[in-house]
């Protein structure tokens, strides 16, 4: 694939994004989440049962409470906005230069250097960029075809 191929106009639904990170969140904190539900009902059994009262307090008030931060946290950051607006992707040797079609957005170079790992779904391909946790740019898969995808895991790596 030569350098400085461009990928079509695209975007991902603000609905697929939130999916689909949702998705790699619970994933890889579940334990997290299933754990003071089981520590409550097994205190309960062993101590007091009115300790059972707190689980579903848990379940329903805590871990919501959680999540809404995830939502505001990572749904409202630049890489959300990059990966939901319209624009076109041009891969470079110096990194993705992503182009937006709103004229009131500038132009934005990811460094091939940035990007962590590619996860392939379904329907969409996420690119993990370093810094927070899940910090990613979700493009359609329906524009990324198997030489893109190819072009994408051979610059990132020979960045690391």
């Amino acid at each position: 694939m030569p350098v400085g191929t461009t990928i079509d106009e695209c975007h991902v639904a603000a609905s697929s994004y939130m999916k689909h990170l949702s998705t790699i969140i619970v994933a890889d904190n579940w334990l997290w989440m299933v754990l003071p539900v089981a520590l409550c009902g097994v205190l309960a059994y062993w101590f007091d049962p009115r300790l059972i009262i707190v689980a579903p307090m848990v379940l329903l008030v805590v871990l919501p409470m959680l999540l809404a931060m995830f939502y505001f946290f990572y749904g409202l950051s630049p890489e959300a906005l990059w990966s939901m607006k319209e624009k076109t992707l041009t891969l470079t040797d110096g990194g993705i230069t992503i182009d937006f079609t709103d004229e009131r957005m500038k132009t934005h170079v990811i460094p091939w250097d940035n990007v962590r790992y590619i996860i392939k779904n379904d329907d969409v391909v996420i690119l993990m960029l370093k810094g927070h946790r899940y910090r990613c740019l979700m493009l359609p898969a329906s524009v990324i075809n198997p030489h893109v995808t190819q072009a994408f895991r051979q610059f990132v790596t020979q960045a690391h």
